[in-house]
């Protein structure tokens, strides 16, 4: 599956898997939640496949395009290459489909009636164009027990020519996809044909007067969803009256085909309410049953309405709609949550993204007309999805269509916009304001971007006001700067507290406003990325946490959590205390390597660990013996993980004599000059694997001296990386790419690092198997051996 962890290659890959088929998938941004769910179902990440064992089949989305290097290496062996939409309609051969369509508005109504089929008792099977915003909710299902499968249908590409559906559903049909259909007949058309080829039944919203004219045609019963409020309004055949309406839920009395009675929708909005109708009737048609909670445990779908941020008036929000009746729909729901009293006089503001240059082009002025429901605009470049330029589909067209509107602002990039929403903050302080996020591209981790900087920001706020004077709390710290590397950016915040007291608010605040911390040890073993970690980082430099004390008659050495090793081991040594030679060769801080179990020259720090005093996510402090570690193994603490190390007591291995202990690390510091490189490097980068070497077997790769930029793979220890001068995050993240893959393609060893990205993860980034961003003159991927 290539573009395996996208909306529409990822369900159906799961969906596959729960078939019993053996999947694969490869994609430029393996990420969670998808590729958490991804794994789950036992779908396996790879960079290519085996040359000598080709698959049977393989399938991808419209943004792998036919020059792509997998695609093409699938042709020369023979392999069958088929669409997304193809592979869907292949794979649903033979069930009972309900196939929701329509312009918009189908991911959510085709989450709202998995759930309400649920709800009404039927475990029908499921392909979704999205996630669900319920963390256990996957969005794919291949059903064991109903031959029923509800599946998202895409118009944009014409396979929907390829289904043959027992219900179709179809929620709205307004012009899109201009590069496909050339004309709103052309669509309708399509349409058309998909109703005419529908065996049971097709449902459509009863205000669109074009779903009525097309599905008019139809050869079986064509059933009408309507909503209504105070009476007004035609009524289609199954009805709802909306009687009352809260935050989050609108009461509503059934009516027409529906059996009579009231029942509560989870949701709020005209449009959320009609998508939901839609789905009651439908369910209510396949089972003859409306569930106690009509929607089950409907909560949402990612990207729609996702509230990103809510706090003291300012709310952030991010929604998928990249259609100007979406966005239309879209501002006008959040107008209807403005008129409470609570957000009176509120300014809202869109962050709008368009989606593809022909879309752009064919709606621009719909576009300006739509976005005028916001108080402010600002108009970020055109995500092109594969698209090139287009005369008339940029960003500009939008802008020049509002004609002169002074609210719209035409932006160059992500910068500016930081700079615009700031100006926004500043504007309404003390007043309520909403941001929304609008589009189908990234705009939405541009949100998320937008949320942390302004949680740092007011976290910062909030702990000079909370922590005692004179306390060492600094924002843009050069973070970077402070490892061993020495690459990266800043933090938003460094703390560096003198009390438990005062670290224990740090832990509080941070958790309350969802700052994510990180502590900062000796900065070894430590990768920061370029542009920085937006968060709290906490460093133990005061007495109070650094200091050591020898109990020679209890044997063991009491420390703090940010004592450095090298001086716990001279200290024991000189207390005449065996058996910790080898922390003086690990440059860090005792916290920091009970998180880890850090070790060397066969020895882990948990081989002398007596207790252990931490600090919990929430501060509150825990203290346990060694022998509550069981799940402590190989570079590994999990109990610690996320643990503020306060203090520890380690256990001696017996006596020495303090002239043979000191020998002892003169001899390890001695061979570790001779084994490990002088440059400025985080140590080992990863862990070996069980009964292997993972310098042997890079070194065995001839990778020695392979450069990025200015980071290098050390040509003294193959496990080190190190920065020859200049290196940036991005250089040495790019090398560990390049290493790790190239193991894999040889051993078949996936190596895990060692070293801790900040504020990032490494399952994302080596699950990346693009790398023709970083090798642009090869531009080619990792097969059976190394480039």
């Amino acid at each position: 599956m290539l573009g395996v962890c996208g909306m529409g290659m990822g369900p159906l890959a799961i969906y596959m898997r729960g078939e019993g088929w053996a999947v694969s998938g490869w994609d430029d941004a393996i990420v969670p939640p998808m590729s958490e769910f991804l794994r789950t179902a036992g779908v396996v990440f790879c960079d290519s496949f085996p040359e000598e064992a080709p698959p049977s089949l393989a399938g991808h989305s419209s943004a792998v395009k036919e020059g792509h290097a997998l695609r093409k290496l699938a042709a020369e062996k023979g392999v069958r290459i088929v669409r997304r939409g193809e592979l869907l309609a292949e794979r649903l051969q033979g069930k009972q489909l309900v196939s929701v369509c329509g312009s918009h508005g189908k991911t959510t109504t085709c989450g709202m009636l998995i759930q309400s089929l649920l709800a009404a008792g039927t475990d029908a099977g499921y392909v979704l164009g999205g996630l669900f915003r319920n963390a256990d909710m996957p969005p794919a299902h291949a059903s064991r027990t109903s031959p029923w499968v509800v599946a998202e249908i895409d118009e944009s590409d014409g396979t929907i020519n390829r289904f043959a559906p027992e219900i179709a559903v179809a929620v709205n049909l307004d012009w899109d996809h201009p590069d496909y259909y050339r004309s709103v007949e052309d669509l309708e058309a399509v349409f058309a044909k998909l109703f005419a080829r529908t065996r049971r039944a097709v449902f459509i919203t009863h205000e669109s007067e074009r779903l009525r004219r097309v599905a008019g045609m139809a050869p079986v019963p064509v059933f009408s969803v309507s909503v209504g409020r105070g009476g007004s309004g035609a009524r289609g055949d199954f009805h709802a009256e909306i009687i009352g309406v809260s935050h989050e839920t609108t009461r509503v009395a059934l009516g027409g085909r529906f059996p009579q009675g009231e029942i509560v929708l989870p949701v709020a909005g005209r449009f959320n309410v009609s998508n939901a109708v839609m789905a009651v009737a439908v369910a209510w048609f396949i089972s003859g049953r409306i569930g106690a909670e009509p929607l089950g445990a409907f909560r949402g779908m990612r990207r729609r309405q996702d509230v990103l941020f809510e706090a003291e008036g300012v709310r952030v929000l991010a929604d998928y709609a990249h259609h100007p009746t979406e966005i239309a729909a879209l501002l006008g729901f959040l107008r209807e949550r403005t008129a409470g009293a609570d957000r009176q006089g509120e300014t809202l503001v869109a962050v709008f993204q368009p989606h593809r240059h022909s879309r752009t082009r064919q709606y621009a002025r719909e576009f300006a007309v739509a976005l005028g429901a916001a108080d402010a605009v600002l108009l970020l470049p055109v995500y092109a999805a594969g698209e090139a330029t287009l005369e008339g589909g940029t960003s500009a067209s939008v802008f020049a269509a509002a004609t002169g509107d002074a609210r719209f602002v035409l932006l160059e990039n992500e910068d500016a916009l930081q700079a615009a929403l700031d100006g926004h903050l500043a504007a309404a302080a003390g007043k309520n304001l909403t941001i929304v996020f609008v589009g189908a591209g990234n705009v939405d981790r541009m949100g998320v971007a937008f949320v942390k900087t302004l949680q740092a920001a007011r976290f910062g706020e909030r702990m000079r006001k909370e922590l005692p004077a004179g306390s060492v709390f600094t924002g843009n710290f050069p973070l970077g700067k402070n490892t061993t590397l020495g690459v990266g950016g800043p933090c938003s915040w460094l703390a560096e507290p003198e009390s438990l007291a005062e670290l224990q608010t740090l832990l509080r605040c941070a958790r309350e406003m969802g700052v994510p911390v990180l502590v900062l040890g000796n900065g070894s073993n430590l990768l920061v990325p370029d542009d920085g970690f937006a968060g709290l980082a906490i460093r133990l430099a005061s007495a109070t946490w650094t200091g050591i004390r020898e109990d020679a008659t209890g044997g063991l050495i009491h420390a703090g959590g940010g004592a450095r090793l090298h001086r716990i081991a001279q200290k024991a040594a000189l207390a005449g205390m065996d058996g910790f030679a080898f922390l003086a060769g690990i440059p860090g801080t005792l916290g920091g390597a009970l998180r880890m179990n850090a070790g060397a020259m066969g020895t882990s720090i948990f081989d002398r660990v007596a207790w252990v005093k931490w600090l919990l996510p929430d501060g509150v402090e825990q203290v346990r013996e060694r022998d509550f570690f069981t799940n402590t193994t190989y570079r590994n603490c999990p109990e610690l993980r996320d643990a503020v190390v306060l203090e520890s007591a380690l256990r001696a291995n017996g006596t020495v004599a303090p002239g043979t202990a000191l020998e002892e690390i003169r001899a390890n510091a001695r061979r570790r000059h001779t084994t490990q490189p002088r440059e400025p490097s985080a140590g080992s980068v990863f862990k070996n694997p069980p009964g292997e070497s993972a310098g042997r077997l890079i070194d065995g790769l001839g990778l020695k001296g392979l450069r990025i930029g200015g980071a290098a793979v050390s040509e003294v220890h193959a496990n080190f990386i190190v920065n020859r001068g200049g290196a940036t995050a991005a250089d040495i993240i790019a090398l560990v790419h390049h290493v790790h893959n190239a193991v894999h393609a040889a051993h078949g060893i996936r190596l895990e690092p060692e070293i801790i990205l900040a504020g990032d993860n490494w399952d994302r980034v080596l699950n990346n198997g693009e790398i023709g961003n970083l090798f642009p003159e090869k531009r080619t991927h990792f097969r059976s051996q190394t480039d």
